[in-house]
């Protein structure tokens, strides 16, 4: 995508070019379209839903354009409902959204209020964004690198899978919407 790139790279200036309407926005469909192709002639089949790194699909002039691609191509999508000037539109999705489990704080109360309060909204379904890592030279140039330990380890607990269950969820995908 060269318009968006920078030496090669693809960076955050995206949300930059967004405040100034510049978002080269036919080359963005193209690479989504890219993308999804490269990614079902890999794994033979499509992928369960489509996000973006740092939820550039949530951007109000990027997301008509993901969520028309989602629904052509008949696959779920992350949507924040807290994201500002998104319209509504009528994509497979889970009913609620939470970036709540992140920081420094990670720990089971903190996953387990997350599900309280999704329940208190009356959502019948929730993705919860993590981003758990066993540590390797990629993710230790991360700013977010020793979090993710943290994170892994409360997601694979034990008790954390009990304290689940016994509160009446399941686990699932986006396959199971």
């Amino acid at each position: 995508m060269p318009g968006l790139t920078r030496d090669g790279l693809l960076g955050k200036w995206i949300w930059e070019l967004a405040e100034q309407d510049a978002l080269p926005l036919e080359e963005i469909a193209l690479e989504l379209d890219c993308q999804y192709n490269r990614f079902v002639d890999l794994f033979g089949k499509a992928p369960t839903h489509i996000d973006s790194h740092h939820h550039v699909h949530m951007i109000p002039a990027i997301f008509p354009i993901v969520a028309a691609f989602a629904q052509r191509k008949g696959v779920a999508m992350r949507v924040d409902r807290e994201a500002q000037g998104v319209p509504d539109c009528a994509v497979t999705t889970t009913e609620g959204f939470s970036s709540a489990f992140y920081g420094d704080e990670i720990d089971e109360a903190l996953f387990l209020k997350v599900l309280e309060d999704s329940a208190a909204r009356g959502e019948r379904s929730l993705e919860v964004m993590a981003h758990p890592a066993f540590v390797d030279n990629t993710v230790r140039k991360s700013a977010y690198c020793w979090p993710r330990l943290a994170e892994l380890d409360v997601l694979t607990s034990p008790s954390l899978k009990y304290a689940i269950a016994e509160r009446g969820y399941r686990l699932g995908t986006f396959g199971d919407l």
